[in-house]
């Protein structure tokens, strides 16, 4: 993902150095990446929470029994 980031990136500086009148669609692209980075960040944290603290309860709370009638 970094990579691609860094790609897009460095296409909007290239437009940027194009011309005067590509100014406006190179910051539309630099927009673009900054927002798909914050989602994507945002989007890991919550994943990294979530597995955080399904792993500290599943240390806290014993293992649930399958009753006999349960066990399929």
């Amino acid at each position: 993902m970094d990579e691609k980031m860094a790609a897009l990136v460095g296409a909007a500086a290239a437009l940027t150095f194009a011309g005067r009148g590509l100014r406006p669609v190179a910051k539309l692209a630099m927009k673009g990446v900054i927002a798909a980075g914050d989602a994507t960040m945002d989007a890991r944290r919550g994943i990294v929470d979530l597995y955080a603290e399904a792993k500290s309860e599943r240390r806290s709370d014993p293992p649930p029994l399958l009753s006999p009638d349960r066990a399929g």
